[in-house]
């Protein structure tokens, strides 16, 4: 047997050998993938010069052209060496011209050094361009002549589209066009091939020969298919994620993205294997994705009530029906026929087919018309860089990266100008990829992991916005606001200076200078603008790295911190900064590792298996490079993401199939072809010693070494992609747990050795066998749950369509431009949030971080310019709203900057309830937006829609300080006029309460009851009335409920919740719950009384007969029921009892849970969290609720004022109305210690307060005070250009009174805003979407597993490390293990007992 087996091993070896050897015998025209350390080619001749070789690449005999474009364009699976030496043709007349080429060599492979890789040197120019290489330059004749002209147009193929290619004056421009988008696809093969030989349309003959068969270097298998299929490519993860939160798509899963076939048209992806039930889940593969529709075709998925309405036939512009268009009576249909026709279709399709959001794609050129625009398509899209980005932290300062933001080049060709953009910044195909290259791709959204990792977001408009608005209005005209829109669809560019592309390039020079709170990034993708974010407590200080507050914050110091990278190999070098502030950008940047540095071939390129969304086609995880506490990380293993090796090979029916090695050659390879990260062979590094290095400088390097041998023996190296003088030593997590190694932290092991329980041992050692008892084990939370410094959230994005806007579309098939076009405008930008969640199911189900990111608000202009709906919400397929959240990856890894114990549990100094309500998704009431209109309740006068913001946008509140930047005419305007808000609309009536939710306002009416109101067109200017009880008709409908006296009424939340709507088990959602159904109304006589309003959210207008489902007043408990407040399962009502908790979860038998009592006629309540705020006759009052069956009044939580009249609880404020005190602000960081922080009147002119709610515009938080007799008064807390600490948690409020409107009649209440960073209730149901399958927020468990003990009593932290062991507070953890009983002595004592007669015995 074992001669047999070497016998077989020999002859394996041998035709291996001979298989290599064979090929290494190819003539030298045939490229070879590879450097010269890996690439066996017989060179035939040295090739010295310019010209050397190009004869050997002539093809033998003649072709006719028909033939020879029929080979060339042939498969590269079907070409023949001839067809192949035909491709290669003589190139003697491209380098006739084209003279200054990098490295001395005709050819893009460039090593670090400068010189050709072995396979340039074999290629011709035409080789991957194509066109007629023999064309020479005519003898004496220059750039711009006739003749020149003449053998460039012979020798160059020619566009189909010539206007496309040429610059103003009419020569050929050689730079990208911009703003091509499809027009590329338009463009003939030969033309494509010409001008990007990477275009996925032509890479099949020009880089798949060498990456698109069998595989030399590792990973670069089929790179070229593997590119086809990828997210890069398809984008399938926005488009599917966009149609579902907003109803227009009933699947989670995506079967939507973006592909072309050769020709140009638009086609469907397949997976390489159709994937299995448990794949699709579990690993999120998706078996095949097909083009977006036309949007003409598509049915609107929220159903709102411009399309419910009746009437006649829409009237033509410019030819209105006389008798049909009567005053005050206006069609407002948006189509004469049905749904999925004409104009009735769903915005969602529509917008993304003409609006910039996720595009474009590596199909396609980038846009090449602002700084971080510049790219080219396909494969050159990330291997031949542009100068997007001159800061050396992200464009690195090798290769003249970072030589401009304009897209110039640094070629030496003399046929290229130097001054223009759109070109690469040399001809060089590269591995050494600068991150303000991805950036050019991964800008959209602004608050991406991208942004993120290099400590920048999206501009909120107003911060530092003093330098970035024109002191007097721009007069532009028509044609030039046209032309900003379309190349930066936000539509504050149209009226700041950023619109003026020249003015945007510099901001980084001459804004930046200026600016005192921020600093702005140099790329510019999109138009758009990026700030800085920097290390700050939650009340807004500036801190430096040592925690303490930075005194003097200067542009300087700020432009500093944006600069600064730590130098050296070891990781977590310390550095002294004190006294300066720290900008967050990610450790690993600060470092020097750029996004490839990381993210590596696979993560890239894809592994041609349709993912549904991006992280589940990442191949790597923290632990494949800084191990686990259990192992340190071993380049040999097989990378852990969740599309890496491991995870294929260990996954129930897997796709990969064979064996996996650590370098796995094999042709057919799987897919995936996922590596060791030593298998990754890529790397090109200089030899740290000298005294080793070849004549060629350089060596390959795997991702991960350890030396054997030298001053990093043993450790874990890991070598630069980017700069190849550059290396680190990678910090292992075992070392930070291991007492007395030099990584030792003690921070470290106390987070990651706790177990369950509160149960902690400085001398414990990780056992893998219990890591089910850790507290934070890996298989339950994810690193950067952590690890992560802070993240962005977008509270809130406006999305305005307008049908007199025409626009092409920018994906698929393109086409002429068309009606109706959507801006796309983010208004409420923070980065002071932190909140966790679950993650998908083919992320693993861990704890996560969870951010706001797709908080869509709609509108819809028709042709006459009538708003048909206005600011409206939208919701999900499955019911949730369309506020949509996502559990993602920050990419703010921090060494200092990480999340402490505090952050996710409760405090010992309880100073942090707040914090706890915003990592929970409970929402902080803070950044709810209350948008263009106000409600007020009137009392006998009715209630009216007052206008406090600008129509356009930057959608700035009136009189604010945004206000005066944006429009400094119409703030000029306002303040002449005494500061007053005149426009509002108004209906008769008698309002106690209000709320506003979509396009209706419920409102308590006394002794009238309960009416609900349409104000869907409260926009509109065609109505004479807006505000309307019948929208349809009045035999249609019942929009009022009679009851006793209900003195207000309560949405449950104020967010488009729909338990009705259809469920799919396959989309993993959790059920709404029934809470969600029903209006809440206090009942001075009934009671609590409730009213099934989920009819109104269904579309259906003639099902909308509302009645009492429900009233409950258990012998009286609830007589004269005064207010009310909604969490979760419980209402909150206060009576002449008291406070009374009553369980709502089952409608039909609500429960009281708990009374509290001692308050003397209670009139106001809020609930953050654990606490209720209640203001009575007496002043405000602390109800601990953290289990509301065991509520209590807390002894001395108590603020006497004297006429406390409403109260609204914002982060760590309460706002309370004090009637004539005036606003009062109550400081309830810690909840069972109020203090009144201050007390505003405006001078004494706020002082018969009722009512207060704070929303925020921007980045400028407002309270809208009802102020009785005095009307609406609009006061701006916070401002960023009055306050430095404007950006922290809840920075201290500097309240100014800004507007006022005086009302009809008593300004008594005002209807609460959207909530906007609310995604789960008090009682763990979900309210939001999420946008990953599986993916939720905690339920009511698993919140109080980080708050409560199994006893129910409070867990409290600390974030110091404990002294001493901890012994905990599980009952198990108390109780020491009991010791196992050894019976051997007794064993023996028996065998003793037995033996011993006998041996006495014998011994007589």
């Amino acid at each position: 047997m074992a001669i047999a087996f070497r016998i077989k091993v020999v002859t394996l070896c041998a035709a291996v050998s001979t298989a290599f050897i064979g090929f290494s015998l190819l003539p030298a025209f045939r490229p070879v993938a590879g450097s010269d350390a890996t690439t066996l080619v017989v060179e035939t001749t040295p090739q010295d010069g310019p010209a050397a070789g190009a004869g050997a690449s002539k093809p033998s005999a003649p072709v006719d052209p028909a033939t020879a474009r029929a080979r060339i364009y042939r498969a590269a699976k079907d070409k023949t060496e001839d067809d192949w030496r035909l491709q290669n043709g003589n190139d003697s007349g491209c380098i006739s011209c084209h003279t200054g080429y990098e490295g001395g060599y005709k050819t893009a492979h460039i090593a670090p050094d400068g010189s050709a890789l072995n396979i340039g040197r074999n290629i011709t120019c035409v080789y991957c361009h194509g066109g007629n290489g023999e064309v020479m330059k005519p003898a004496g004749s220059e750039k711009g002549q006739p003749a020149y002209i003449k053998a460039q147009n012979e020798a160059h193929p020619q566009p189909t589209n010539p206007k496309l290619w040429k610059r103003k004056d009419g020569s050929a421009n050689s730079a990208n066009p911009e703003l091509s988008y499809t027009a590329l696809l338009k463009e003939n093969l030969d033309f494509v091939r010409f001008v990007n030989p990477g275009d996925l349309r032509v890479a099949d003959i020009t880089c798949g020969e060498c990456h698109n068969k069998d595989a030399r270097l590792d990973g670069q298998a089929f790179i070229v298919d593997k590119v086809k299929t990828s997210m890069m490519t398809h984008g399938a993860m926005l488009w599917g994620a966009a149609l579902y939160n907003n109803g227009a798509y009933p699947y989670k899963d995506t079967r939507w993205g973006e592909s072309y076939n050769q020709d140009g048209a638009p086609q469907a992806l397949m997976s390489l294997k159709p994937p299995t039930p448990s794949e699709r889940k579990y690993r999120g593969i998706i078996p095949f994705i097909t083009p977006l529709p036309r949007w003409e075709v598509t049915q609107p998925g929220n159903i709102l009530r411009v399309f419910e309405r009746g009437g006649r036939k829409q009237s033509e512009v410019g030819n209105p029906f006389p008798e049909a268009d009567l005053a005050g009576l206006p069609e407002v249909k948006l189509s004469p026929r049905g749904f999925g026709t004409v104009l009735r279709t769903d915005p969602v399709f529509l917008g993304l087919q003409k609006t910039r959001l996720l595009d474009p794609l590596t199909s396609l050129m980038g846009t090449n018309d602002h700084p971080g625009d510049y790219r080219s398509s396909g494969c050159t899209a990330c291997h031949t860089p542009y100068a997007n980005d001159r800061s050396p932290v992200h464009s690195s300062t090798r290769f003249d990266y970072a030589h401009t933001n304009r897209g110039t080049t640094k070629t030496a060709d003399p046929t290229i100008p130097k001054d223009e953009p759109g070109h690469p910044v040399r001809h060089v195909l590269t591995n050494a990829i600068p991150t303000s290259q991805c950036m050019v791709c991964h800008m959209h959204p602004g608050t991406n992991m991208l942004t993120t990792y290099q400590g920048f977001m999206w501009w909120d408009n107003e911060t530092d916005g003093r330098p970035m608005y024109p002191e007097t209005p721009l007069k532009r005209s028509d044609e030039e606001l046209e032309n900003i829109a379309r190349h930066n669809p936000e539509g504050s560019a149209q009226r700041g200076k950023w619109g003026d592309r020249a003015f945007l390039g510099e901001v980084w020079t001459e804004v930046n200078p200026k600016a005192q709170r921020t600093q702005f990034a140099d790329f510019h993708g999109h138009g758009w603008i990026y700030r800085a974010v920097f290390k700050q407590d939650r009340k807004g200080r500036y801190l430096d790295e040592n925690d303490q507050p930075v005194p003097n914050v200067t542009p300087e110091a700020l432009r500093e911190a944006v600069n600064y990278t730590s130098e050296g190999v070891e990781v977590n070098k310390t550095t002294v900064r004190s006294g300066v502030p720290v900008h967050l950008k990610d450790i690993h940047l600060e470092k020097g590792l750029h996004c490839v540095d990381c993210h590596f071939s696979q993560d890239g390129h894809g592994d041609r298996l349709i993912y549904g969304e991006p992280r589940a086609s990442i191949e790597i995880s923290c632990q494949d490079c800084h191990g686990s506490i259990y192992a340190y990380a071993n380049p040999k293993s097989l990378t852990t993401g969740f599309a890496g090796g491991a995870r294929k090979k260990s996954a129930d029916d897997a796709l990969v199939t064979g064996k996996f090695t650590a370098r796995n050659k094999t042709d057919a390879e799987a897919p995936g072809g996922s590596n060791s990260l030593d298998g990754y062979k890529t790397r090109t590094v200089y030899e740290r010693d000298p005294s080793k290095r070849r004549a060629r400088g350089f060596r390959q390097a795997s991702v991960l070494e350890i030396p054997t041998a030298g001053p990093y023996k043993g450790k874990v190296i890991q070598y630069s992609m980017v700069d190849p003088e550059k290396f680190w030593v990678v910090v292992q997590t075992r070392d930070s747990v291991t007492p007395g190694n030099e990584h030792y932290s003690e921070k470290s092991h106390y987070a990651k050795l706790l177990m369950k329980g509160d149960v902690w041992d400085p001398a414990a050692k990780p056992e893998e066998s219990k890591d089910s008892q850790l507290a934070h084990s890996d298989q339950k939370m994810t690193c950067y749950a952590c690890h992560s410094a802070w993240m962005t959230s977008c509270f809130g994005c406006h999305l305005p369509m307008t049908a007199n806007r025409k626009r092409p579309m920018n994906h698929n098939e393109g086409g002429p431009e068309t009606r109706n076009w959507t801006s796309y405008n983010f208004q409420v930008l923070r980065d002071d949030v932190f909140m966790l969640g679950i993650d998908g199911t083919a992320t693993g189900n861990r704890i996560a971080p969870v951010r706001s990111s797709s908080a869509v608000i709609v509108g819809s202009q028709n042709a006459n310019r009538l708003w048909l709906y206005s600011q409206q919400q939208t919701i999900s397929s499955e019911g949730y709203s369309g506020q949509a959240m996502n559990t993602h990856v920050p990419h703010t890894v921090r060494a200092r900057e990480t999340k402490g114990c505090t952050d996710c549990h409760i405090s010992k100094d309880n100073d942090n309830n707040a914090i706890m309500a915003q990592l929970l998704l409970l929402g902080t009431n803070y950044v709810n937006f209350l948008g263009r209109y106000v409600y007020v309740a009137e009392g006998h006068h009715g209630i009216s829609a007052v206008v406090a913001t600008e129509r356009s946008e930057p959608q700035a509140v009136i009189g604010s300080t945004l206000h005066e930047l944006a429009y400094p005419k119409e703030y000029k305007k306002h303040k002449a006029g005494g500061d007053k808000l005149h426009e509002h609309y108004h209906h008769h009536g008698h309002a106690l309460s209000l709320q506003m939710r979509g396009e209706y306002l419920y409102v308590a009416e006394g002794e009238h009851g309960v009416h609900i109101y349409d104000i869907a067109n409260i926009d509109n200017k065609d109505f004479s009335e807006r505000i309307t009880t019948a929208p349809v008709s009045p035999l249609g409908q019942k929009f009022y409920v009679k009851t006793k006296y209900a003195t207000a009424i309560a949405s449950p939340t104020t967010l488009g919740v729909d338990p009705t709507r259809q469920r799919f088990p396959e989309n993993e959602e959790q059920p709404i719950s029934l809470v969600y159904a029903y209006l809440y109304v206090s009942d001075r006589e009934e009671g609590l009384v409730m009213i099934n309003a989920a009819t109104l959210l269904d579309g259906d207008p003639a099902n909308n007969f509302l009645k009492k489902d429900y009233t409950f007043n258990p012998n009286g408990l609830l007589n004269g029921a005064e207010n009310l407040t909604v969490a979760g399962d419980h209402a909150y009502i206060l009576c002449d009892r008291g406070l009374v908790i009553v369980n709502v979860a089952n409608a039909a038998a609500p429960k009281v849970v708990s009374i509290v009592e001692g308050f003397k006629k209670p009139k106001g309540i809020a609930v953050q969290f654990r606490y209720a705020f209640v203001t009575d006759a007496t002043g405000m009052h602390v109800v601990d609720i953290t289990l509301p069956e065991k509520a209590r009044l807390v002894p001395g939580a108590t603020i006497p004022l004297e006429d406390a009249h409403q109260i609204y609880v914002a982060r760590t404020y309460a706002y309370i109305a004090g009637g004539k005190q005036g606003l009062v602000i109550v400081d309830v960081e810690r909840p069972e210690q109020p203090k009144i922080d201050q007390i505003f009147t405006a001078g004494g002119v706020i002082n018969d307060a009722h009512d207060v709610k704070v929303g925020m515009t921007n980045a400028s938080a407002f309270a809208y005070v009802a102020d009785g007799k005095n009307g609406l008064r609009i006061v701006q807390l916070t401002s960023p250009e009055t306050m430095a600490t404007n950006s922290g948690f809840s920075p201290r409020p500097e309240p100014r009174l800004i507007a006022t409107h005086p009302t009809k009649g008593e300004s008594l209440a005002v209807s609460k805003g959207l909530d906007r960073d609310r995604g789960v209730d008090e009682s763990g149901h979900q309210l939001v979407v999420f946008g990953r399958r599986g993916a939720r927020p905690f339920n009511l468990e698993e919140m109080r597993r980080l708050y409560l003990k199994p006893d129910g009593t409070v867990y409290k932290v600390s974030n110091e490390v404990p002294k001493v062991p901890t012994k905990g507070w599980y009952a198990e953890a108390q109780t020491p293990p009991s010791k196992s009983v050894s019976w051997w002595p007794l064993g023996w004592l028996a065998l003793f007992a037995v033996i011993t007669p006998f041996a006495l015995r014998r011994r007589r």
